[in-house]
């Protein structure tokens, strides 16, 4: 069997005469591969079962675990139970130490039942898969890709994350923050694995539409999906594969979102990303564009017309004003909109100086985006400090290794690392530790801004920065246009305020407003709306969680087993080659500093054919289970002793 019919999965089962997949008792554990929609419904029936198990256990000890699919630590746990309680009656006369000690031991038995039955089938994950939002599993598509088999890698990827060409360049990549390479040498370039499989596939064919024409059961509810960005369309996505009729509805005459409208094309070329928008947009979708909520429509609409729930994936699209800034014509400019007009119309022209305000990484975007627009100079200025050289530190304890990183205090720029070395490369000058309190205007235009340096950053009781200036630090930069870019946040406007809500998923930004809104189908908002500015691979995760979540509560448990356990085990690892060679990263192709200012040509290339082998090939395999008790992990620990 080859791997393309290995990760297509089968559609009836193969190991056995059974009349329909997983429903014999005789099969208790089932060795087929199953289609993309029984696949992603049994990691929200895991998930489910997972969360109610603590509270069966507390009723019955065991019970918990019997219903999330360990039955066999559930029945240890219902015999101890009775048996420390029969232990305990049968020496009761009075009141003695060792009755006391057998009461603490029944105690035990049921708390650590309790305790034990949150965990769920044990499915053994490498660091780097559970440090993604999305729990792509980074090691599997890292080693077909090392083999050379790219469309089984993208396939992989593409099973849990419909943008991997997208994520392939802009993601924040947390995976390898916590690879296992990385604590002795330089972590495996995860992230740019997975867009080197999406650019060496021949895109013949749409994965998810193959997937939807296996299944064609529909469960004739609707759903109305508003915001066609990441998260909206990965919900949409996700509910179509389920069965539900979708309809999407999107405020501008297009999709895709936050990263069709501000993603410079440096970082995210355009057509990457409009691509795998088509193809979700392909998928028998109804299209409603141009349609806003609150103006053109409210939710009151959507259930008259008969929509059974809805998900709003509105985005972070209110930009956060400064007081003491002015008009566009005296020339002062939002982030936001800049990037805007950048992206959207590709003809924006800036003369003189230009000074961002912030620190995050939109304030580099524009400041990158301002250099290729034609700015002579250009400045950041921002509160925090710049981060310094961050020093790894881990610890081994309970058999696993963990990175002990420094609390978020606040103190520092809040713009990824790599983020701030790009624009640092380019040209851009950041003056951290400052604060722009005034500007001073000629002929109604800015020249000027006066500034103060920051003494420390304190936070009130809502989290918000408060900047604390030294008085007799003033100092002046000189600009012809002054740049905000000091973050963004939800707007809900279309409910008149932020309204009561209830989070529903610890995994996901995921929240519930219909008892909020004054109707009875459930609404859900999810990604930046629920959460603020994030990242696109949390907004992907949101979407998924939102299609799992309005499944349950409209059709409830699927039909897949919970016994079901994948077959697929990769190539074993047996020894991990440790050389200096290994532990050096490969360099991706970058094009020149003095280039990259021409145009908004895209900056990083990725790796070539033989060095993404040889970067892969660098990864540690740790989804394979020997690798707990490799020679690896205990030279780790010899590392940590010396």
């Amino acid at each position: 069997m080859t791997d393309q019919a290995h990760l297509e999965g089968y559609r009836e089962c193969h190991t056995c005469a059974v009349r329909e997949k997983m429903e014999s008792r005789r099969c208790y554990h089932c060795t087929g591969r199953l289609d993309l929609r029984d696949l992603l419904l049994l990691q929200g029936e895991k998930k489910y079962r997972r969360s109610r198990a603590p509270i069966l256990s507390a009723i019955v000890p065991g019970l918990g675990h019997w219903y999330s699919g360990r039955r066999y630590i559930g029945t240890y746990f219902f015999a101890m139970a009775p048996l420390s309680v029969g232990l305990v009656l049968a020496t009761y006369q009075k009141w003695n130490w060792g009755l006391s000690v057998l009461t603490l031991s029944f105690v035990l038995v049921w708390l650590l039942a309790i305790l034990d039955s949150k965990r769920g089938p044990f499915y053994f994950q490498p660091p780097c898969q559970l440090a993604c939002p999305g729990r792509i599993s980074c090691s599997q598509y890292v080693h077909l890709a090392a083999k050379g088999d790219e469309r089984a890698s993208l396939e992989l990827v593409e099973a849990v994350c419909p943008f991997p060409g997208t994520i392939g360049r802009i993601c924040h990549h947390p995976c390898e923050q916590e690879c296992n390479r990385g604590k002795d040498g330089e972590p495996v370039a995860i992230c740019t694995l997975k867009r080197f499989v999406d650019d060496n596939v021949d895109k013949d064919y749409n994965f998810y539409r193959r997937e939807l024409d296996k299944n064609r059961e529909t469960l004739d509810r609707r759903v109305a999906v508003v915001g066609s960005g990441p998260s909206g369309l990965s919900a949409a996505l996700y509910l179509r594969l389920f069965g539900f009729d979708v309809s999407l509805f999107e405020a501008r005459e297009f999709g895709g979102g936050t990263p069709a409208i501000y993603a410079p094309g440096y970082r995210l070329p355009r057509e990457i990303y409009r691509r795998e928008v088509d193809r979700i947009l392909e998928l028998d979708l109804d299209l409603r564009f141009g349609q806003r909520l609150g103006s053109d429509f409210t939710l009151q609409d959507l259930e008259a017309e008969g929509f059974a729930a809805a998900y709003l994936a509105l985005g972070a699209m209110r930009s956060i004003r400064l007081p003491h800034t002015g008009e566009e014509a005296e020339g002062f400019l939002d982030g936001r909109e800049f990037l805007e007009n950048v992206v959207m119309q590709g003809d924006v022209r800036l003369e003189g100086e230009a000074l961002v305000i912030g620190g995050g990484n939109v304030a580099m975007d524009v400041a990158r985006s301002a250099l290729r627009c034609g700015a002579a100079k250009v400045r950041v200025i921002c509160l925090e400090k710049r981060p310094e050289p961050e020093e790894r530190v881990f610890t081994y304890e309970g058999n696993v290794w963990t990175r002990i990183r420094p609390s978020d205090t606040g103190q520092f720029m809040p713009a990824h690392p790599w983020e701030i070395d790009q624009a640092l490369a380019e040209g851009v000058e950041i003056i951290d530790g400052g604060a722009t309190v005034s500007f001073e205007r000629r002929n109604g235009k800015v020249v000027r801004a006066h500034c103060l340096r920051v003494e420390r950053i304190d936070k009130d009781e809502k989290g918000r920065l408060i900047p604390v200036l030294m008085d007799g630090t003033d100092f002046t930069v000189n600009a012809d246009w002054v740049i905000t870019a000091v973050g963004s946040a939800p707007d809900f406007s279309f409910l008149g305020g932020v309204p009561a809500h209830t989070r529903v998923s610890d995994e996901a930004a995921l929240i519930r407003l219909d008892k909020a809104t004054g109707v009875s189908m459930p609404v859900l908002a999810g990604g930046d709306l629920a959460t603020g500015p994030a990242s696109v691979i949390e907004a992907i995760a949101a979407g998924k969680e939102a299609a799992l979540y309005i499944f349950r509560v409209l059709v409830g448990s699927p039909s897949v087993s919970i016994r079901y356990r994948t077959r697929r085990i990769m190539e074993p690892w047996a020894n991990y080659p440790d050389s200096l060679d290994h532990r050096a990263r490969r360099k991706e192709i970058q094009l020149p500093v003095p280039e990259r200012l021409k145009s908004f040509g895209e900056v990083c290339g990725g790796f070539a054919g033989k060095v993404a082998r040889e970067e892969a090939e660098r990864c540690m395999r740790c989804d394979w289970p020997l690798m707990r008790e490799s020679k690896v992990k205990k030279y780790f620990r010899s590392q940590q002793d010396n």
